[in-house]
């Protein structure tokens, strides 16, 4: 079978399960603050025997007066420094292998550290009421104790309807900033419409012989609305600002 690299990577993830260090980064457990990853390793390029790189100096020419002994003495260098050209070469696609599964193992940890945070960050409010004993001893029939469960309803539709208020004020500021630039276009309109119309009576009233300082004066440019004043509105719910007009 081909070695293709979703293959790679099924054999890879075969081999993290079965490790100690690295099987949580495969399997459906959670990434805690005590879960690490090996230190990844630097490695440079090893001490082996250099080709004679010289040789690619050679001249051509130089080989046809060589006799048939100088010929393989030149060939038995030239096959050692293939060979050592080959260490180095396996030598080098070993450490940039080993650094590529380095790389793999980091992003498997960042997915797994993502897929934690998203989940404490989307962490869903309970709707049960949390009754506190603050410290004390407390009676289940006691008046206080009782009044509790109430209390936390209570709470809760405060809390639902100051949230529907924020959505409102924040509607209410988004179409107060926007209606500025709603006007402006519509006084734009206008004054093009009012321009066309004088420029067409210009027209008549010169071909009817009427002096040119005579002529209608041509309409005013109507100025930009000011954008109104707005205060910011606090969300509480997620710490978003948005804007309300100002009284």
């Amino acid at each position: 079978a081909v070695y293709t690299p979703s293959k790679r990577m099924r054999i890879m993830t075969s081999a993290l399960s079965h490790t100690s260090s690295g099987s949580f980064l495969v399997d459906s457990s959670k990434v805690t603050s005590q879960s690490v990853i090996p230190v990844p390793v630097l490695e440079g390029p090893p001490a082996l025997a250099q080709p004679d790189w010289g040789h690619l100096c050679d001249d051509d020419n130089s080989m046809e007066g060589m006799s048939m002994s100088q010929l393989k003495e030149y060939a038995k260098r030239m096959k050692g420094d293939l060979r050592n050209a080959k260490q180095q070469i396996s030598a080098r696609d070993g450490i940039i292998e080993a650094s590529h599964a380095t790389l793999v193992v980091q992003n498997l940890f960042v997915q797994k550290q993502s897929q934690a945070l998203n989940a404490k960050e989307n962490k869903k409010k309970t709707s049960r009421a949390k009754l506190s004993m603050e410290g004390r001893g407390r009676h289940l029939t006691g008046e206080e104790w009782m009044r509790k469960p109430t209390e936390a309803v209570h709470a809760r539709e405060e809390e639902a309807a100051d949230k529907k208020k924020r959505a409102e004020d924040r509607e209410v500021a988004k179409a107060t900033k926007a209606r500025p630039a709603v006007e402006w276009e519509k006084m734009k309109e206008d004054h093009l419409k009012l321009v066309e119309d004088w420029t067409t009576e210009c027209e008549r009233q010169t071909a009817a012989g009427v002096k040119k300082k005579n002529l209608p004066k041509k309409p005013t440019q109507p100025l930009k609305p000011k954008a109104p004043v707005v205060t910011p509105v606090a969300d509480n719910s997620d710490g978003a600002e948005s804007s309300s007009e100002e009284e």
